[in-house]
């Protein structure tokens, strides 16, 4: 039992209907109530009754046991109560008639004379945070809000229940949590008004949820759900009523150190407002240290204090968040440090997360001044669950003490605080001025080489075909399986998503809100899917998060079909871009009986829903044909062709490279639309153009700062050479590089190419591809002359794996993630990931 749900139950009595005798029927909860002295029965009958439950609107059969007394009351032919009329005109029973109500709040009691008083404490632990020093807590950083402590609560009738609905004003009075068809084996059940906090570390970055009225009151009821971070609405669902499905919420909360969930009424009344957060959980992820830092702005990964939250450069207070005081010991305030509390029934501590790259932790640590002369507490510093430091006791008479700590190469830290074995009345203590000092990894290693605080030695586990940068250093990694999975900054797996059958993904995209854009093919077609950031689908895009796409003609010779995206971006506007290849009739081939069909350059643009944008060539798709010299006049077809990938310019305009087939020869493709899907006709030829001759083909592009293009893939017969090629703004082509990743002593057997680029600030570019031998990873300045240095290996290729895909990205830590996948008889499969230094 939590502690909110100890002080829930002391509530019980107190919400109770006073009837003078309630009866009871064994398995069914409160239907009917009888006012009728238990000494009036002289005879028990048994009759039946159809009663009306009026909290959930349905009649439910009920043998009661009567007398002859209690016929009168009881009719043997009952008048079933009709249904409630619309709220405001309620009918006989109701348990909202003369204005009756059953509000509730927990944690908010005034301070009295005695805090203390008959062993009153308010345990509090914070939600844990994934990472390298407890990377599977709680499934690895999703905590769910029903297995938390608030930091206050209320309700408009009875308690906020756990993992059930509001039911009527009794504890564990609800049944499961059911909105709209779907049932929720977690979240909160409550009534309106309602409004429930929780004090976050600042180690959380997404609240996630599913709104709605719950089905126990059938179509009655109405709320509205708003979410706040640290004051401010992160969410606002609207009226919300009976019978709707239910709403997804998906918000950031990064950085934010108290969520606060509202349920206000229709703007009516609060009558039958059964609101339900379901699946309600946050997703955190622990910050390592990169360099010099105050404690009380590093998120921790976890944290238990004995009266409310931590407190941030504030002291303890009361059990509210932010009710402390400047940090004050011995008359020093301090503006700086941590604010706790030690706890009889509980560890009270901070857990932190240095990634062994810290030197020394240093304090002043005391009792805090709003507690005057009173409070007695020992301070203790953990490292890797090996005691560095012990104050002994330390109480509230005494000055301020400094300390220093060395933490070299410790990974986990624990600042923990006893009530020095007597209570834990007025141990309000201060970990003022809290610091650590840290050496940022980065300046002492080399750029190429692998980061030894990412997974085992700069490697996960976990492979795939693409991957994304998140927030706080962290990636999702994209598997063929359409399976995501999230790794922290240090390379714990926080969450994954499941895998779908019968297709192929190849393309992952972040969208700013969290959520996360696959594309590829399923059943042979295109198909876009979308991930809340909590890893399920997203019910607000296509059907059920999916959208397919059903994009090939059949043609008179069979054996080629179907259509599939192998890249994927997200607009400014939220637009959802998707590049790729789609069997079309060929132009200029047709005749009154055959008509043949060849492989087309596709791109679609989705609007955030996931329907086809309007706006964009001719219903959201776009088909361009090219002909057999690989150009697009004259319009006669006779090729195949498909995109590999593309880039965004700031003016809307979609950038696209790669390759066309004509009679076994292969002509790496650029072009570029303009943003309402037509070719650019300023560009290159018409918009389209075969640069590099036959032999080539581009897999990846990207834009330079100046606006230039450069785009990577292979050349030369069977691609024994891997290029980079630069363009200027308009297509004319620039320089380039053709190399292989590694010496051989057969490099016309050796096949390379550039499957992903990653550009600099500088202008200077990490190359990612493969040869016949494994996946590498390369460094080329702008002017594309290899950095020989790069890494310490041969020619500054840094050899990464045995497999055949490799896609990277740069971090926001200055990081280099490349994840790569093999190539299997089943298709392609995730082998591993790596961070490198750059």
């Amino acid at each position: 039992m939590t502690p909110n749900e100890r002080s829930g139950q002391d509530r019980k009595a107190a919400k109770s209907h006073e009837l003078t005798w309630v009866l009871s029927i064994p398995h069914v909860r409160k239907l009917s109530y009888c006012a009728i002295p238990p000494t009036s029965l002289a005879q028990n009958l048994r009759i039946a009754q159809l009663i009306w439950r009026p909290m959930t609107g349905k009649f439910i059969p009920l043998a009661l046991g009567c007398t002859a007394l209690l016929l009168a009351a009881c009719s043997q032919t009952p008048t079933p109560i009709p249904a409630p009329a619309p709220e405001g005109n309620l009918p006989a029973g109701s348990p909202y008639a003369g204005g009756k109500q059953y509000p509730w709040t927990d944690r908010l009691d005034a301070p009295g004379a005695d805090a203390y008083a008959n062993g009153r404490n308010y345990d509090w632990s914070s939600p844990v945070a994934a990472s390298g020093a407890q990377a599977q807590a709680l499934s690895g950083g999703q905590n769910f809000l029903s297995d938390l402590d608030w930091t206050s609560a209320t309700s408009g009738w009875g308690t906020i229940e756990r993992d059930r609905s509001n039911g009527e004003q009794d504890i564990g009075d609800g049944a499961g949590l059911k909105v709209g068809g779907r049932t929720f084996a977690k979240g909160l059940g409550v009534h309106a008004a309602s409004e429930i906090k929780y004090a976050l570390g600042g180690q959380c970055n997404t609240f996630t949820a599913f709104v709605g009225i719950d089905e126990e009151v059938g179509k009655l009821g109405s709320a509205q759900f708003r979410v706040f971070g640290d004051g401010k609405m992160l969410f606002d669902s609207g009226v919300r009523r009976g019978g709707d499905l239910s709403l997804p919420v998906d918000v950031s909360v990064a950085g934010v150190k108290e969520l606060r969930l509202v349920v206000s009424d229709g703007g009516d009344n609060n009558f039958y407002d059964h609101a339900d957060w379901g699946e309600a959980a946050l997703n955190c992820v622990a910050a390592q240290p990169t360099g010099n830092v105050v404690l009380s702005e590093l998120p921790y990964v976890s944290a238990t204090n004995g009266w409310g939250p931590v407190e941030f450069d504030r002291s303890n207070g009361e059990q509210a968040q932010f009710d402390g005081k400047p940090l004050t010991i011995g008359g020093q305030v301090f503006t700086k440090g941590l604010g706790v509390h030690a706890s009889s029934t509980l560890a009270a501590g901070l857990n932190y997360d240095l990634g062994g790259a810290c030197t020394t932790f240093t304090a002043s640590i005391g009792i805090d001044d709003e507690v005057g002369d009173r409070g007695s507490v020992v301070f203790q510093v953990y490292g890797d669950d090996k005691k560095l430091f012990d104050s002994g006791v330390v109480r509230g008479s005494d000055a301020a003490r400094q300390i220093s700590v060395d933490v070299k190469n410790v990974g986990a830290l624990r600042l923990a605080l006893t009530d020095a074995g007597d209570t834990m009345n007025f141990d309000h203590a201060d970990w003022a001025d809290a610091k650590l000092n840290c050496v940022k990894p980065a300046q002492a290693q080399s750029p190429g080489t692998l980061d030894p605080g990412f997974g085992s030695g700069g490697r996960v586990d976990v492979g795939g075909v693409d991957v994304v940068a998140e927030d706080g250093g962290g990636v999702a990694v994209l598997d063929a399986n359409f399976k995501v999975t999230r790794l922290s900054a240090s390379g714990a797996v926080l969450a994954q998503s499941a895998a779908m059958t019968g297709g192929e993904a190849n393309a992952i995209a972040r969208q700013p809100d969290g959520k996360l854009v696959v594309a590829g093919q399923m059943d042979g077609e295109m198909v876009a899917v979308r991930y809340l950031s909590n890893l399920t689908l997203d019910p607000s895009f296509g059907t059920g998060g999916v959208v397919r796409l059903t994009l090939s003609q059949t043609g008179d010779f069979g054996g080629r079909t179907g259509s599939a995206a192998n890249d994927v971006v997200i607009q400014l506007d939220g637009k959802i871009v998707l590049a790729g290849y789609a069997q079309r009739y060929q132009p200029g081939y047709e005749t009154a009986t055959l008509r043949p069909t060849s492989y087309d350059l596709t791109l679609v643009r989705l609007q955030g829903d996931g329907l086809a944008d309007a706006g964009f060539g001719a219903q959201g798709l776009t088909f361009t044909a090219l002909n057999r010299d690989c150009l697009l006049t004259p319009a006669e077809g006779g090729a195949d062709e498909s995109l590999y990938a593309l880039a965004l310019q700031a003016d809307g305009k979609i950038v696209v490279v790669g390759q066309c087939d004509v009679a076994s020869s292969q002509y790496a493709v650029l072009g570029r639309y303009l943003s309402s899907g037509q070719t650019d006709t300023g560009f290159g030829m018409q918009g389209l153009l075969a640069p590099r001759g036959a032999y080539s083909t581009f897999r990846t592009v990207a834009l330079l700062p100046g606006g230039e293009i450069v785009a990577g893939g292979g050349i030369e017969r069977f691609f024994t050479q891997a290029l980079i090629q630069r363009f200027k703004a308009d297509g004319t082509r620039g320089p380039s590089a053709e190399f292989q990743f590694r010496v051989t002593e057969n490099p016309l057997a050796d096949q390379n190419s550039v499957t992903s680029l990653a550009i600099q600030t500088d202008g200077s570019m990490i190359v990612g591809g493969s040869s016949s031998s494994g996946t590498y990873v390369a460094r080329f300045t702008p002017a594309l002359t290899r950095d020989t240095t790069f890494g310490g290996s041969p020619g500054g290729s840094v050899s990464i794996s045995s497999g055949l895909v490799v896609s990277l990205i740069n971090t926001a830590d200055n990081k280099i993630v490349a994840t790569t996948a093999s190539r299997t008889t089943d298709g392609e499969q995730g082998q591993g990931t790596y961070r490198l230094f750059r």
